[in-house]
């Protein structure tokens, strides 16, 4: 279909902008900033899933 390649950037985008966080997280760790490192999953998980919230409730409410 012609939606295939945008279906199919979407899906790989995902993958390498996953591969980019978890690279970045290992480097950290590995150059023995432990607690940065924990601090970057961390924060950026809660981010992400607080970010998710407020779409939700943007699109829920005020384009509803």
């Amino acid at each position: 279909t012609s939606l295939s390649p945008f279906v199919m950037t979407g899906l790989l985008g995902g993958f390498t902008t996953f591969s980019a966080f978890s690279l970045e997280a290992v480097t950290l760790y590995e150059r023995g900033a432990v607690g940065q490192a924990a601090l970057y999953v961390t924060l950026s998980v809660a981010l992400s899933i607080g970010g998710l919230m407020v779409g939700l409730w943007i699109a829920r409410t005020v384009l509803a």
